[in-house]
């Protein structure tokens, strides 16, 4: 079942037609799927650059009834460079969030991390896109079908690194594309302490007997309302204290 799926999902993420949507179990058996694409991925020959917190937020937990966040993975190929333009052929309805990004100097593990562990552990952030696209026909319905569809992951674009600030709860971002203007602030994740999305992510791969290696990116919720776009949009975001980044699509 899951091995079966993750090729449906993954082959969704490449061109393929949306998957109909499927019975997941519970929350094991999708990441036991997301783990199977992920899986698909690297034995492509592509490689493990990260991974991505979402439902970072009350609100967000609500939709799905969940208790916790989810996580998903971010491949080396699905990283843009600065300048790279989205590709926006064989999306679904992507949809574009402005999340900040920490980047781990230190290795991390669980089970017991806490946000002071991570921010000792972080060599810095950065503003950053997440571009989410859901792979399941008409999109998740159950938190265990966006748990297995890698929550949502498709792309991710990171502004200049710089020093972690004294304040991470007061950040503030704008998001632009077009005449749209979307506000958002760090409150909106872990109750305004991004680091606890990072603590989080290792205790639970600490379930399965993994954890976070010196190097990788953590993409940590989005600060904004997850945002529609279209090929040949502009997004812009502005990240107060961090910069702005800019993305292209096509």
């Amino acid at each position: 079942m899951a091995d079966d799926l993750a090729r449906r999902l993954t082959k969704a993420t490449h061109g393929g037609p949306a998957v109909a949507p499927a019975p997941v179990a519970d929350l094991a058996d999708a990441y036991r799927v997301s783990r199977a694409t992920r899986d698909l991925a690297l034995a492509a020959g592509d490689r493990l650059a990260g991974y991505k917190v979402g439902l970072t937020s009350e609100p967000a937990r609500a939709t799905y009834g969940a208790t916790e966040p989810a996580f998903g993975y971010v491949l080396a190929s699905t990283v843009l460079d600065a300048g790279q333009a989205l590709p926006t052929a064989g999306m679904f309805a992507p949809r574009a969030e402005v999340e900040i990004a920490f980047i781990l100097g230190q290795s991390l593990s669980g089970p017991a991390a806490t946000a002071e562990d991570v921010l000792a552990a972080t060599a810095a952030i950065a503003p950053a896109f997440e571009i989410v696209d859901s792979r399941w026909s008409g999109g998740p319905t159950t938190l265990a079908m966006l748990a297995a569809d890698n929550t949502n992951a498709a792309y991710a674009c990171l502004g200049p690194q710089v020093a972690l600030p004294r304040d991470l709860s007061g950040l503030e971002c704008t998001l632009k594309i077009g005449d749209k203007v979307v506000p958002g602030s760090a409150a909106a994740v872990m109750n305004g302490n991004p680091a606890a999305a990072v603590a989080w992510l290792a205790n639970h791969l600490a379930e399965t007997g993994e954890s976070l290696p010196a190097g990788v990116v953590v993409l940590t919720g989005t600060l904004c309302a997850p945002t529609p776009f279209t090929g040949g949009d502009t997004l812009c975001a502005e990240v107060s204290g961090l910069g702005s980044l800019t993305l292209a699509t096509e």
